[in-house]
């Protein structure tokens, strides 16, 4: 498995598999090849049929402003994956192919070259089970394991990663008026966090401010803001607001470290399945994200390395089949709500993995991964970011 560095990336919104990874694309090209004097870039699938709600030729504008270039979008041709593009670099009398994958969370892949040339491996295990029974035998944590293995600045790095995701928040719950877009959506953060009255509830006010956070966080990725995959940015509200509410109730140390355990569950469902929406669903991107939450929460709450995967495994299970169905192909429904809904849940699995003896648990970490990967292979197109069906083709103007 690749750096944690992988997974929590900080860039711009609405989706990564739509704007950071068009950019990384055209990184890749730019850098690959001098003198260029035209490029036309194709968008496909997904990217295409939901390209222009997600900001991809906006992004793809930007990136490419100095070279003289035409961006188009093929609704029509099929291609392997949901998120290809494929660019034809004119450098004097030759014409240069390439193309390029966005796997989601902003990482690409290059036909034609190993992932290993692109990202490095540096975990030794893959599943949850080699990694489970690698921290029993020697005895140590999984926060202790990314120690071991990630990056020597893993903690600097996920220092800058906290600051952001709470800058996130906070910046989100101060803004007033609509998110960008034809759907004239009314942000909610701010009313929602300024709604909370004296004396109320503990658990209402907990979930309250837990839905504000989580609303915060996503719309200004739907602003196209600058924002954390976690492990995407169309599920990049659950984290933040997790962090944000329990950043007051434990050391901050105590919170790096479960952005690690976070990170180690992501991981896993990004090597092992899919986190790309347009792979297998929402069930790939606010799932991942949920189980992410779950473990977070777990972790801090002091639970063992068992409950901790309990906690993910529930997450993960009760979204088996969650599709992606974002009208207009913006980010926004029910992309904001779903991420304070799933927020909520991830505590929710937390309490239930810390409730029952986990040596009862019949189905594994892994095992719900890949059912998660088999079940999104089998959803019909429609319902993989493409606003086909579901919502996006039922919503009335």
């Amino acid at each position: 498995m690749y750096s944690l560095k992988s997974l929590y990336k900080i860039g711009h919104g609405p989706s990564s598999s739509h704007t950071m990874g068009p950019s990384n694309a055209i990184k890749y090209v730019l850098k690959k090849y001098q003198n260029i004097d035209f490029i036309k870039m194709t968008f496909y699938g997904s990217l295409a049929l939901t390209g222009k709600g997600h900001l991809a030729d906006y992004i793809a504008e930007l990136s490419l402003k100095d070279v003289p270039h035409k961006i188009e979008f093929d609704y029509e041709t099929k291609t392997s994956h949901p998120n290809t593009m494929i660019f034809e670099i004119t450098i004097g009398e030759k014409i240069f192919k390439e193309t390029i994958i966005s796997i989601g969370g902003g990482l690409i892949e290059v036909e034609g070259e190993k992932k290993e040339e692109l990202y490095k491996h540096i975990y030794p295990h893959n599943h949850f089970s080699d990694i489970k029974k690698y921290c029993e035998t020697n005895r140590i944590s999984l926060d202790e394991y990314v120690d071991k293995y990630d990056d020597k600045d893993i903690d600097a790095y996920l220092e800058t990663v906290y600051q952001k995701m709470m800058s996130n928040v906070e910046d989100g719950l101060k803004k007033d008026g609509y998110l960008p877009g034809k759907l004239k959506v009314k942000r909610k953060a701010k009313e929602i966090y300024y709604s909370i009255e004296e004396g109320e509830n503990e658990q209402i006010r907990e979930k309250r401010l837990i839905c504000a956070y989580a609303f915060a966080a996503s719309e200004e990725n739907a602003s196209g803001g600058e924002v954390v995959t976690a492990p995407t940015c169309g599920a990049c509200g659950i984290i933040p607001a997790l962090v944000k509410y329990f950043d007051t109730k434990y050391s901050h140390r105590k919170i790096i470290n479960a952005l690690k355990v976070a990170g180690i569950i992501g991981l896993i469902v990004k090597h092992n399945a899919s986190i790309s929406g347009a792979e297998c669903g929402c069930q790939a991107e606010i799932g991942t994200a949920s189980s992410m939450g779950a473990a977070f929460v777990t972790f801090l709450r002091g639970g063992s390395i068992y409950q901790i995967e309990r906690a993910a495994e529930i997450s993960m299970e009760h979204l088996l089949g969650l599709t992606c169905d974002p009208i207009e192909g913006y980010v926004q429904i029910p992309c904001i709500e779903r991420n304070a809904v799933y927020a909520l849940r991830s505590i929710e699995a937390s309490s239930l993995a810390l409730f029952i003896d986990p040596s009862m648990n019949k189905i594994s970490f892994d095992t719900v991964v890949e059912t998660m990967y088999q079940t999104g292979k089998d959803l019909l197109n429609g319902y993989r970011e493409t606003a086909q069906s579901g919502l996006a083709k039922n919503y009335e103007k």
